[in-house]
């Protein structure tokens, strides 16, 4: 009887969670969240249809980094709220569905768009 070794698993880096702003060149923007891995994440901007769609350079800022989905989730809802009267701030559909108590200890980043005037 012929025994086999165990593979090794490598060890899966702990996922980061993302929220970005996607600018475009006329100044305006789309704030989005991100969970992909880093390679992955640097060449992306975005799934909303202004960025699928559009044929030219983009400029991203990560805005800010969690351990948490549902901190980052969050903070992408909040800061989509907050700009919600700003022309420039490309975002028309908002899903919320967080749980509350994953919440208590998030602190949330002071951040506000670029200026391109």
């Amino acid at each position: 009887m012929v025994l086999k070794k165990k593979k090794k698993r490598k060890k899966k880096e702990p996922q980061v969670h993302r929220v970005y702003c996607t600018y475009f060149p006329d100044g305006t923007y789309y704030i989005g969240y991100s969970g992909k891995p880093l390679k992955l994440y640097e060449k992306y901007y975005g799934s909303s249809r202004y960025v699928l769609e559009y044929d030219g350079l983009l400029e991203k800022e990560t805005i800010a980094e969690f351990e948490k989905k549902s901190w980052a989730k969050c903070v992408e809802a909040i800061l989509q709220w907050e700009n919600r009267h700003d022309p420039k701030m490309l975002n028309d559909m908002w899903n919320v569905r967080l749980r509350l108590s994953h919440l208590k200890d998030l602190t949330v980043p002071a951040w506000k768009p670029k200026s391109f005037d």
